[in-house]
């Protein structure tokens, strides 16, 4: 019975920690631009604490759910993991098709946070794994953001070959996109290693599958997302702005501090 009643906040929790089709809501959220006195809530920083927040608001609700449900709630968990899986491996096709900058964060967002739902099943601690896959996505989002205030959509194909005339920013985007899509030692890779190996279920098949297919997935929709904008042959209609030297190293001193947390990452892992 305490497992019904755990019900309601794993539902809520799915919201934050997006399980199909609850993970609508925060993709939404993501893509929608409001206009007039809402325009604030449009802000990349808003949205960047909202990728922050949202994750932790998540944890907390899984953590009440888990709580209230004791060991009754095995089956529950199981449930929920296995939708978890399922949610991360749908989101992880639909990343290799996304064009859009912000419908791609999006989309992995929702894919990597479902994975927790999977290590939680065998008794991973969810907040640092968490927080490791939202911290990665935030210099991609930044980035991201730059290109649509400067050229009013930040849209793959639409003007490739930033490398040759953007090489500041591309050299930038091409780590961000690296680290979003969690290589070795950045603090998604990290996270990406202890859902996988860490707790009760490390190496088992039904936990490795889902991890393992999605973070294919991922690597292969980073390397559309930088064909499509950092390599081929630039247009000769569009001014390309590159970044100032402030901006490079507001960037670089972000990911050098994403580095350090996926050191302390590291050490949990290991």
């Amino acid at each position: 019975m305490d497992s019904l009643f755990a019900l309601p906040l794993f539902l809520l929790a799915g919201v934050c920690l997006p399980l199909f089709p609850l993970s609508i809501v925060v993709n939404r959220f993501l893509q929608h631009r409001p206009a007039g006195a809402r325009a604030r809530l449009a802000m990349p920083t808003v949205k960047a604490l909202a990728l922050l927040g949202l994750p932790l608001a998540g944890v907390g609700l899984m953590q009440l759910g888990l709580g209230l449900a004791g060991e009754a709630g095995d089956w529950l968990v199981t449930v929920f993991a296995a939708w978890g899986g399922a949610t991360s491996l749908l989101y992880a096709f639909r990343l290799l098709s996304a064009r859009d900058g912000q419908i791609w964060v999006g989309q992995l967002y929702s894919s990597a946070l479902a994975l927790v739902w999977v290590g939680v099943a065998h008794e991973v601690a969810p907040l640092l794994p968490a927080l490791g896959l939202a911290l990665s996505l935030l210099p991609l989002w930044f980035l991201l953001d730059g290109l649509h205030q400067r050229f009013g959509i930040a849209r793959t194909g639409l003007y490739p070959g930033l490398g040759l005339r953007m090489p500041r920013f591309s050299a930038l985007f091409v780590a961000a996109v690296l680290v979003a899509i969690a290589v070795p030692f950045s603090p998604g890779f990290f996270a990406i290693a202890d859902l996988a190996f860490g707790g009760i279920g490390s190496n088992e098949l039904l936990t490795l599958m889902p991890v393992s297919l999605a973070w294919l997935l991922w690597t292969w929709a980073g390397i559309n997302l930088l064909s499509g904008i950092v390599y081929g042959s630039p247009r000769d209609d569009l001014d390309y702005p590159d970044l100032s030297g402030r901006a490079v190293l507001v960037h670089g001193s972000g990911m050098a501090l994403l580095a350090l947390f996926g050191l302390v990452l590291m050490e949990g892992v290991l």
